[in-house]
């Protein structure tokens, strides 16, 4: 994929520091950077230098997060139209900024994560070979084809991941209308197992504890599932086997209903399996100087979610349209790194980060 560069002050915002310490980084680190080919030379950061650069700023001993523990999370939304895909595509991508190896899996049949990451799940390897396309571009697998006792035949997560800034970046499960074979598989082992609700939880185990060799993510320190908005059997089981859940929420149409549904499946799960995340709420396009916003936030926050919401919320923005005008394979965070949505989408990650005790903290302005 050909993307615009990042000069030094795009890539010092990206990665939280200055100008002069990201020069002092790259000769550090011994990091390969173009130039302009003209004029005064400046270096020309690829996204992947991006990511280069947070991982072995990570990495080096002083300054590593350190998490605490591997945290499992879905971003999940029982209302369509309230940004949980651009949330989620923002929020893997800031987690790999700020160091965390990160595994985002789409689990929507309409595949709108994996769309946002620049990979059309309806192009065939024919029409990529005409296009001139290459072939890792093309979705040939996704969450379905990792799992066990799946009909049309398993495969390595290896093979099925993208990795679309590169190897320090964000990795991405890719999804396609074939998922919908996943939910039926596990709508019939529901039937003649009551357990099989914790098919995903076992998956998610036994990848982090490295015993199947199908499915290792012991390297991952955050898994995030994208989760359909709706109730059906690979979301259900994705919240079981999760540790939170994210739940973005508009500001400007808030469902009392919606959040009240999420709680009552929350609750069913604890009462059954005597386990449930703990549910994140995520306020998105809101607008201070409207009062209908103000009004759905004082009811959230003094309601019985106040312990549940975010105080870092993400205001209505044009950004998040413009970004996907020819740039649809960046997420707002790097396509408008200098935005305040970007700095709102940030603020809320580090929040989240805290929030699930993966770190205390996260790199600051050096």
């Amino acid at each position: 994929m050909s993307r615009k560069p990042f000069k030094v002050q795009a890539a010092a915002q990206l990665l939280g520091t200055t100008s002069d310490t990201v020069r002092r980084m790259v000769d550090e680190f011994g990091i390969d950077v173009a130039r302009q080919e003209s004029g005064t030379k400046t270096r020309l950061f690829s996204v992947e230098n991006i990511f280069e650069l947070a991982h072995y700023r990570a990495n080096r001993r002083k300054e590593k997060p350190a998490p605490k523990k591997q945290v499992v999370a879905t971003m999940y939304a029982p209302n369509s139209g309230v940004g949980k895909t651009t949330l989620a595509s923002n929020f893997g991508t800031i987690f790999s900024l700020r160091g965390f190896k990160t595994l985002v899996i789409d689990l929507d049949f309409q595949a709108n994560l994996t769309l946002s990451f620049g990979y059309d799940p309806a192009l065939t390897a024919a029409e990529a070979i005409e296009a001139g396309i290459s072939p890792s571009e093309i979705v040939e697998h996704h969450f379905g084809n990792l799992t066990p006792n799946y009909p049309l035949g398993r495969v390595t997560l290896q093979e099925a991941i993208k990795k679309p800034f590169g190897e320090y970046g964000p990795h991405i499960v890719p999804a396609d209308l074939n998922l919908d074979r996943l939910d039926a598989m596990l709508m019939h082992e529901m039937f003649v197992n009551r357990n099989a609700d914790l098919t995903l939880a076992r998956l998610i185990k036994e990848g982090l504890s490295k015993k199947d060799q199908y499915f290792d993510i012991s390297e991952y320190d955050i898994i995030l599932f994208d989760a359909a908005p709706a109730n059906n059997r690979i979301t259900y089981g994705a919240l079981l086997a999760s540790d939170h859940v994210i739940s973005p929420v508009s500001m400007e149409k808030f469902s009392p209903k919606g959040m009240f549904y999420l709680s009552s499946i929350l609750a069913e799960m604890q009462d059954q399996f005597e386990r449930s995340p703990d549910l994140i709420i995520v306020g998105n396009f809101f607008d201070p100087n409207r009062v209908r916003a103000m009004g759905q936030l004082m009811a959230i926050t003094q309601a019985s979610y106040k312990d549940a919401w975010l105080d870092s919320s993400i205001r209505r923005s044009e950004d998040f349209s413009k970004a996907l005008i020819g740039e649809s394979e960046l997420p707002v965070v790097l396509s408008k790194p200098g935005s305040q949505t970007a700095t709102e989408l940030c603020a809320s990650a580090n929040e989240l980060l805290e929030r699930m005790e993966i770190s205390k903290s996260c790199p600051n302005r050096t």
